[in-house]
């Protein structure tokens, strides 16, 4: 991302604040972008009118979208107003997803931001089903901006998986890290990387051993113990070797880079709260993204934007 020349941002039309907008005029000042504003509407109590003939739905559905053009051109004049060239579209579509990725397509766009949701009961930002489709199919990168975050981008977190879990391609960590040190370089950020590995828990460990006919569980598995022990130092010393191996071409500190033991879904939005990181890094394939509850569980309970890249899989 040492070049941007298209955003395309994806309005929400259930709110007045735009965290999407507003990280775009950040960017597209920084990177003399230009700004596409695309609103998806549907109405669904509108479809489902049996009052309306096929003529009076086009009609009423034209006039729905016409009145949602006026509501967007306000947008359209904030971002004039920042000396930044905008266009502006409304399309009446459902799924939302696929009218921004058709529309990602069509313009050629670089840079893909939309606003995730907030929920009106819990105060708490959540993804959408639109969102988990834009991640998996999405071209080009992806920001989904939260409301709470920091309107710049002034440290950047990159997550790595040097252990190429459930058969991700070789080729994703060294995306993710390029496009951390493009970003930063570009809006003069501070870009560390992070791994988290998960090693077996003891329990699961004993059991294993009492299956095979190791031991009879914990409480004289005394061979087991000092197994597990030996196991978490090799478990280490190969995780800090993939991970140096991995990052070494790219030539970060010592104090930028964070391997850390534990289950990623718990100490991942940690670490992003301690360090307060303003934008996570992350990378998926096309067309299989991020798949599971621990993405799921990680990704909800991160206070920060996300950038996601795409690699295709092999």
């Amino acid at each position: 991302m040492q070049s941007i020349n298209r955003i395309l941002v994806c309005l929400d039309p259930d709110r007045e604040q735009q965290p999407a907008l507003q990280k775009a005029i950040y960017l597209a000042k920084i990177y003399q972008a230009e700004i596409d504003l695309l609103l998806v509407v549907y109405k669904r109590s509108l479809v489902n009118n049996l009052f309306f003939s096929s003529e009076q739905f086009e009609l009423a559905k034209q006039g729905y979208v016409r009145s949602q053009k006026k509501w967007v051109n306000g947008y359209l004049k904030e971002v004039e107003k920042a000396d930044i060239s905008c266009r502006s579209e409304v399309i009446w579509h459902k799924p939302l997803y696929e009218a921004v990725l058709q529309k990602a397509e069509e313009m050629k766009a670089d840079l893909v931001i939309k606003s995730t949701h907030e929920h009106p009961t819990i105060n708490k930002v959540f993804f959408t089903p639109n969102d988990w489709q834009l991640l998996k199919s999405c071209p080009v990168p992806l920001i989904l901006a939260k409301a709470e975050t920091s309107s710049q981008y002034n440290k950047v977190l990159c997550a790595i998986d040097p252990s190429h879990a459930h058969g991700k391609p070789e080729t994703l960590d060294p995306k993710i890290l390029q496009t951390g040190k493009d970003v930063c370089k570009v809006l003069d950020s501070d870009c560390h990387v992070t791994h988290c590995y998960d090693p077996i828990s003891f329990q699961l460990w004993s059991d294993i051993g009492l299956g095979m006919g190791v031991g009879m569980g914990p409480t004289d598995f005394a061979m087991g113990e000092e197994n597990y022990d030996s196991y978490l130092q090799q478990l280490k010393k190969n995780q800090e070797e993939k991970f140096d191996k991995t990052v070494r071409e790219f030539q970060f500190d010592k104090e930028q880079l964070h391997l850390v033991e534990g289950y990623p879904e718990t100490l991942l939005p940690e670490l992003v709260k301690q360090m307060k990181i303003d934008l996570l890094v992350l990378g998926t394939t096309y067309h299989s993204g991020l798949v599971g509850s621990t993405a799921e569980k990680i990704l909800d309970n991160i206070n920060c934007d996300v950038l996601s890249v795409q690699i295709a899989k092999s």
